[in-house]
């Protein structure tokens, strides 16, 4: 999906309010008939007049929108594969704070994954050091054609 919607903000020229309107209305009929399909046996309950729950399901709303324009914001100036080593990164800081925070037991193969995600994010964000490094142990030549870089 961040693809679709990268070659749209990029390609198209849409910002990202222009966007967030026009998949608004395929979303909610996406949803709302998932909700009909799967709750069909939930009978209604009378609606709540506590003014507080509708208070935080309109903050949710609200937040969901801002989260929806912060990500095709973000899209627009970076591109698909940025995001998606982002999204790795949040994984990964997730794990630590619920270690810090919560004292969750990781094993040792969350802690391998967690270095091998830092890793992998050191090497894209530095790939001309990686290139060179190449080049100087004769792993790769930079007149190779179709080698990139």
């Amino acid at each position: 999906m961040p693809v679709v919607i990268s070659a749209l903000l990029q390609e198209e020229r849409l910002d990202a309010v222009t966007l967030l309107y026009a998949t608004s209305l395929p979303s909610f009929c996406l949803l709302a008939g998932a909700a009909l399909v799967l709750e069909a046996g939930v009978a209604l309950s009378p609606a709540p007049t506590d003014c507080r729950l509708w208070a935080c399901i309109l903050l949710s709303c609200l937040l969901s929108v801002l989260y929806n324009l912060a990500s095709f914001s973000l899209l627009a100036l970076t591109s698909a594969l940025t995001v998606h080593v982002l999204g790795n990164l949040t994984v990964v800081g997730n794990l630590v704070l619920s270690r810090l925070l919560f004292g969750s037991h990781l094993s040792a193969l969350s802690y391998v994954g967690i270095a091998l995600t830092l890793a992998g994010m050191f090497l894209y964000h530095n790939c001309e050091v990686v290139a060179s490094w190449a080049a100087r142990w004769g792993f790769w030549r930079r007149d190779q054609p179709g080698k990139g870089l």
